[in-house]
């Protein structure tokens, strides 16, 4: 039986708007188990066109100037046509560059797309029909001298195309009413989206509501419909959503909200140096499924999948790490963002983000030194068990394992610091390992020390000031645990809890990460003096759907590891699912569960300073009879925070958290 990819989004319409998609989709029944042998020579690409590749994209924004960017296939400039106030008409041309890195691999030419959900359905996409021309072209123009909190319309046209937009400036601090900000994290595009429907992982412990009924299970129409896996020893059946719906669907519902930025937390493709990745991501924010990012500027940080390869070597090898150098510089070369002007070999890594009253401080969590690995068994602390009460962050800056002996430095075990300094000298010739754009993390880096300042100067304008960085430092997930724990982790965040007390210092309000592919959020004081920040992970874009690490205990059961004692809400742990049969004798979910979604932070201006509302947002299926998707609703967990300030931006400590943690912020 053959199926058209097509037919199958738009048999029922949902929320997304009746999205087409090029690439037909092969359903195999399910006495098909082998995979489909396909033709293995490289893809015929079809020849540049005009127009564009990419579509107009905001970058930089401040609120007098904001960048456009976007990619054409052909070597032609374009214009940007711009109106709005103090503006009648201002005209820019563009100077395109030629994008070397992101010419295709033979791998990725050759590459062939099979699924297997688990009950026996196999699925495959025509080799090669998600590839473009192998021809990439830059633009970027910078319009400046707009006016704050203002809205402006761009025209652009490149060749033949022609792309309309607006957007608004952001507002000045003293000169606001509301903003809105909305962050996911891992996103993780690929093709291979399209058909994959990820694993839905269910709490071991506390999986259903009172009354609920189980879950479909092995055979069901459910399980026949999107497939099965295990995890932690318990049969799931996969999600309704496969990952493109997915992510169309929550852009859909954040489009809907009009954000003023969108803060993507890492692990934007599912491999940055994988570029078919980078193709499917812009078809969701700047292409044919939306142009949400003509609209609302993005602001992305750098996650692990930031230097990974996928099929092209992954991170690489000891001999080689050229992968890594140029899947970091792939997002460099998409992104244009502020960054630290005193060093800028590290080409932007981190920056710096003014929006009227907020400030937002965006760090590369991606390497720590001394490097650490549970591969070569590499640690700076001691090796330990248990969860992290045993830690002392308040030490580390000054004191380091002196203070601490089961301190850990790195989030990234899978290569050392000096691999990637060598191997940047072989991508980009003429260069030294001091030209390498690999910023660390730690005290006395120029990276840490730029943040300092930057806290320090935001806290004395009276700014709100919230952080985001890719690696979770609080989390209960598979990358809770450091590489020197008995249950370790090789990419653990928990290195980056060096910045806490500094956080704390200068009154962060919210720390924003993802890697865990998890919705949870924790509470952070580590003096005890009752100002602490929320620290979430918000890893549920549209990739992976997994809730807390769990560990066999002394009767052979899966229950939670529990190493985060900071945690103080997670999706799976305190959102149970509720299972009820209809009138039809089909079994739906009528809510609860993890789920797609997105954080959102609304900023509204008091006559005494600032309240801010943090609204974890999960995107709800609606499911027919036969288990197709009929829409997707905005739902809201159970866990909205909110956050008051007072006009010089510190915040107000909120009596009803604290009764409900020790003074440290850990959960009782």
């Amino acid at each position: 039986m053959k199926k058209n990819l097509l037919l199958r989004r738009l048999v029922i319409p949902t929320f997304a708007s009746l999205i087409a998609v090029a690439s037909p989709l092969i359903t195999l029944g399910a006495a098909a188990k082998e995979k489909v042998p396909q033709e293995t020579s490289p893809s015929t690409l079809r020849e540049p066109e005009t127009g564009f590749r990419v579509l107009p994209y905001l970058q930089s924004p401040t609120s007098t100037s904001m960048t456009i960017s976007w990619v054409s296939e052909l070597n032609e400039p374009g214009n940007v046509i711009i109106t709005g106030p103090g503006i009648k008409m201002k005209k820019l041309i563009s100077a395109p560059h030629y994008m070397e890195l992101m010419e295709y691999t033979e791998k990725e030419l050759k590459q062939e797309l099979t699924y297997n959900s688990g009950n026996g359905v196999v699925e495959t996409i025509p080799q090669g029909s998600w590839l473009k021309s192998n021809s990439n072209y830059k633009h970027s123009v910078t319009i400046d001298g707009l006016q704050p909190n203002s809205t402006y319309h761009i025209t652009v046209k490149q060749g033949k195309g022609t792309h309309t937009s607006r957007f608004e400036t952001f507002p000045e601090r003293e000169n606001w009413d509301k903003l809105k900000l909305i962050a996911f994290s891992d996103s993780e595009t690929e093709p291979f989206g399209a058909l994959e429907h990820r694993e839905w992982e269910l709490h071991t412990v506390n999986p259903y509501a009172p009354g609920s009924e189980e879950r479909p299970g092995k055979g069901s129409a459910f399980d026949k419909k999107y497939g099965n896996a295990a995890r932690n020893n318990m049969f799931l059946v996969r999600y309704s959503l496969d990952q493109q719906t997915a992510l169309n669907e929550n852009l859909a519902h954040i489009e809907k909200e009009d954000p003023d930025a969108l803060i993507i937390t890492g692990d934007l493709t599912q491999g940055s140096g994988y570029q078919p990745g980078w193709d499917e991501f812009w078809r969701h924010f700047a292409g044919e499924f939306t142009d949400i990012a003509s609209k609302t500027p993005i602001l992305p940080a750098l996650g692990n999948w930031e230097t990974y390869a996928a099929i092209n070597s992954g991170y690489g090898s000891d001999a080689d790490r050229t992968p890594a150098v140029i899947s970091r510089n792939r997002f460099h070369e998409y992104f244009d963002t502020p960054g630290d002007a005193e060093n800028p070999q590290f080409k932007d890594s981190y920056y710096r983000t003014d929006m009227g009253p907020v400030t937002l401080l965006t760090l590369d969590s991606t390497n720590g030194i001394p490097d650490e690995s549970t591969v070569t068994k590499t640690f700076t602390g001691s090796v330990y068990s248990g969860n992290d009460s045993v830690l002392k962050e308040l030490v580390w800056a000054e004191q380091g394992v002196n203070g601490d002996p089961y301190i850990t430095t790195d989030t990234q075990g899978e290569f050392t610091a000096e691999s990637y300094y060598d191997a940047y000298t072989k991508v980009f010739k003429g260069t030294t390992t001091k030209d390498s754009d690999l910023p660390n993390f730690n005290p006395g880096t120029e990276q840490y020390k730029w943040a300092e300042r930057q806290l320090k100067d935001a806290r004395e304008k009276g700014q709100i000031i919230l952080v985001q960085f890719h690696h979770a430092a609080y989390s209960s997930g598979v990358h809770g645990t450091p590489p020197n724990h008995t249950k370790a982790d090789n990419q653990s965040g928990v290195a980056m809890r060096v910045y806490s007390p500094l956080f704390e210092k200068y009154g962060v309000a919210t720390v924003i990460s993802g890697h865990d592919e998890m919705f949870e959020r924790s509470w952070v004081d580590l003096d005890g003096d009752g100002r602490g920040f929320h620290s979430y992970d918000v890893g549920v874009a549209a990739d992976g759907l997994r809730g807390e690490k769990m560990i066999k205990d002394e009767n052979g059961n899966y229950v939670p590891q529990d190493y985060n004692t900071y945690t103080q809400w997670s999706a799976t742990q305190d959102e149970p699912e509720f299972w009820q049969t209809n009138k039809n004798g089909v079994k739906q979910l009528i809510d609860g569960g993890l789920h797609y979604g997105h954080l959102q932070m609304d900023f509204v201006k008091t006559a005494n300073g600032t309240e801010l509302t943090l609204t974890p947002v999960y995107i709800f299926p609606i499911l027919d009879d036969n288990y197709d998707l009929v829409r997707t609703e905005r739902r809201v967990y159970h866990d909205v925070q909110k956050i008051h300030f007072d006009k010089m931006g510190n915040v107000i400590p909120n009596v009803e958290l604290i009764s409900k943690s020790d003074f440290s912020g850990r959960r009782i």
